[in-house]
């Protein structure tokens, strides 16, 4: 049985490169502009003066595309030749792994076998004050077409239908282009139909084969890090039954401090 760090990468990394075949970049935005003056926020003239990255702020957005594209997939296409070989996969749960697990865990899942993805990319833009990070948004939607985890689609074709909270990346770069690190995060777990969760775990959640953290968020999404976190440290997975669960809530679970929001 794999690890549950192998799993967790499995589905989470799986998810974003089997969607990005869908994605066609948008045209070009012109970096690190900024308009009326606020108190407080950056001075980009500044940073950019005393930028020593060599790469300009397009020269990585479109670098960025290109990895998320169909002839890359984050590794998926090329065999890692994208990859630096420090990269690094690390996530609100996953990771870090190494460059290795990583490309073990994209050759052992198919998530497009299963369904339908529109990955919704935009907002792509520079850190202005780490010049080799790429930040970029998604609003995911998928259409469940083929079985998942032991869960057919349903009878009801607008029960395959899946909305995911907006999620935000981000890809390093080193100075050669090759990606250094990625990652992503949900931002709004109050939107979309999959619980508040992203990644992989909306998939579960989506078609009703749900690890044990999935139950939680029925009750309460302030519980669901912390949970997932343990669980993750425990080195196993437990899968429930697709049955709903009411009468426990999570915060009678030993392992489970609230979170502060």
């Amino acid at each position: 049985m794999p690890s549950t760090t192998h799993l967790f990468a499995i589905l989470s990394v799986a998810l974003l490169s089997s969607s990005c075949s869908a994605f066609s970049a948008p045209a070009a935005s012109a970096p690190l502009q900024s308009g009326s003056s606020l108190v407080g926020e950056v001075d980009y003239e500044a940073l950019e003066t005393a930028n020593t990255f060599p790469h300009s702020a397009q020269t990585l957005i479109d670098r960025a595309r290109t990895v998320l594209g169909p002839d890359v997939l984050l590794g998926q296409k090329d065999d890692g030749a994208c990859l630096s070989e420090k990269f690094e996969f690390v996530a609100a749960v996953v990771g870090p792994i190494g460059k290795d697990e990583y490309l073990g865990a994209l050759a052992n899942f198919k998530l497009e076998e299963s369904f339908d993805i529109a990955p919704n990319f935009y907002g792509f833009a520079v850190d202005p004050m780490q010049r080799n990070r790429v930040w970029f948004f998604n609003r995911q939607t998928a259409v469940h077409k083929a079985n998942f985890l032991g869960a057919d689609p349903k009878e009801d074709a607008s029960e395959n239908e899946l909305t995911l909270p907006p999620q935000c990346y981000h890809i390093d770069f080193d100075e050669d282009l090759n990606m250094q690190e990625f990652g992503f995060y949900t931002v709004d777990r109050r939107q979309g139909n999959t619980g508040g969760l992203g990644g992989a775990f909306a998939y579960m959640y989506g078609v009703g084969e749900c690890l044990t953290c999935i139950y939680y968020s029925t009750f309460a999404h302030d519980h669901i890090r912390s949970y997932i976190y343990y669980q993750h440290r425990l080195s196993h997975i437990h899968l429930l039954s697709t049955q709903q669960i009411t009468n426990r809530p999570p915060s009678s679970h030993p392992r489970v401090p609230a979170l502060q929001t």
